[in-house]
């Protein structure tokens, strides 16, 4: 039977593939209704043209859709590059997608040698040949690199032995160009340098973590800040940084990473080499391969001790501002140098001095408060001297030149070089005391400046 009829021909096929567990010709000429000998022949011709496979079980000929792909579909389908040459190395056959790459006609190909051609991306079939001498399928493969029309290509080249129909023999070389792999893979080398370059120099601590929490690295801010050198930590689970009461709760963070969120600015209490807790704020956010399958993590760690401790001490002042503010008696902190500054002062202190607000205050140095000129000299020696006064008699004046008797009870305040820095006091107004205010001064010990 010299022609096909597709209709009979992709009824046959589709029976078959209605069986995947294969088919005897008896059985297919039965649910065809068909000549049992046409349809050996049909099946014949099929299995010549490669479209259906047999398998002999018992003495049955069972008969399959072929699993091979026809060299034809592979040429025409494929988007790889194609070239099959025979056991001289001439060319037989070449695919579109090589005749695109090379801006050539497949005549000016077909039937030369792989050696006489003046391409660069065919000589290189010529050096793969030679580097793989004992071609065995699966396992020849081999990358390189050639110049296209002015530009460097990268290609993935596999040689595969081949037998064509009239029983001669050759190689098909099946050829992946990988230019935009490689040059991401560039890329991507490039940027992890300079992310390593910018880990490396940045000033916060930062760590890289496996995805089973293990740390992968780890730069020299976070030396500094927790003590333990880089192969110290290398490989050690991320625990080891983290106080005894906080392993939960890194647990809990470490989950949410790799389940994809970004932890932002976290804070934990972890501990250095030396057992010092240290309060920390921690961004851990997962990091991605090429696929987007999370392939580990980055913590960046900030010690935001002084700033807790700082905190806690606004937090201790404003309850005192909070707790003197409705007090009788004026409240006041000031600089210790030789003019002086109000830091910060209570709502009685600026009614005693006369001032609408503490912004106004701050403004006047304290020793143009004094009616005597070394009345804030004479102040800052007994301070310095005694680091103390206690109930010290002051004429003091307001804004508008109007004098007031008050009494100053303050404490001096030094530096770790023993220079005076602040003083803390209370002003009490006893102006209006008079006689009176002198004899508590006498009593007192005090001295009126």
């Amino acid at each position: 039977m010299a022609v096909l009829d597709d209709e009979t021909v992709n009824r046959i096929k589709q029976s078959i593939k209605w069986h995947p567990r294969g088919i005897t010709i008896s059985d297919l000429s039965s649910k065809l209704k068909m000549n049992r000998n046409l349809v050996a022949k049909y099946l014949d011709m099929l299995l010549i043209s490669g479209q259906v496979e047999m398998e002999v079980i018992g003495a049955a000929k069972v008969y399959f859709l072929a699993r091979r792909i026809p060299v034809s579909a592979l040429l025409e389908f494929s988007s790889d590059l194609v070239i099959m040459v025979d056991r001289d190395n001439k060319i037989l056959q070449v695919n579109e997608p090589v005749l695109a790459l090379l801006g050539e006609k497949k005549e000016r190909l077909i039937g030369h040698g792989i050696d006489e051609i003046e391409s660069p991306f065919i000589q290189i079939l010529e050096k793969s040949r030679l580097a793989i001498k004992d071609p065995v399928p699966g396992q020849n493969a081999i990358e390189s690199s050639c110049i296209v029309r002015d530009e460097e290509r990268h290609f993935h080249i596999k040689q595969i032995p081949t037998a064509f129909e009239d029983g001669s023999t050759g190689s098909t070389f099946i050829i992946e160009e990988i230019t935009a792999r490689k040059n991401y893979q560039r890329r991507l080398e490039i940027s992890e340098a300079q992310y390593r370059g910018l880990v490396r120099s940045s000033g916060e601590a930062i760590a890289g973590v496996t995805v089973d929490g293990r740390i992968s690295s780890w730069n020299p801010a976070a030396q500094r800040l927790f003590g333990f050198s880089e192969p110290e930590v290398l490989d050690k689970p991320l625990h080891i940084l983290v106080t005894e009461g906080g392993h939960e709760e890194l647990g809990t963070m470490v989950g949410r990473v790799h389940r994809g969120e970004c932890i932002q600015r976290q804070e934990i209490q972890m501990h250095t080499k030396s057992g010092s807790a240290i309060d920390t704020r921690c961004t851990i956010c997962p990091i991605r391969g090429e696929s987007g399958v999370i392939t580990g993590a980055s913590a960046i760690i900030q010690d935001i001790t002084r700033d807790k401790l700082e905190q806690h001490a606004r937090e201790q002042e404003d309850r005192y501002r909070n707790l003197v503010e409705d007090l009788n008696v004026g409240i006041y902190r000031s600089t210790g140098d030789p003019n002086g500054r109000f830091v910060w002062g209570n709502t009685a202190l600026l009614r005693i001095l006369g001032y609408k607000s503490l912004s106004e205050l701050e403004e006047v140095r304290v020793t143009e408060l004094f009616t005597k000129p070394d009345g804030r000299t004479q102040l800052l020696e007994e301070l310095r001297k005694n680091g103390f006064v206690k109930n010290r008699i002051l004429q003091l004046k307001k804004p508008d030149g109007i004098p007031i008797l008050v009494s100053v009870t303050a404490l001096a305040e030094f530096d770790e070089r023993k220079d005076l820095i602040y003083i803390n006091g209370i002003v009490q107004d006893i102006t209006g005391y008079g006689e009176a205010g002198k004899h508590i001064s006498k009593e007192s010990g005090g001295k009126t400046t």
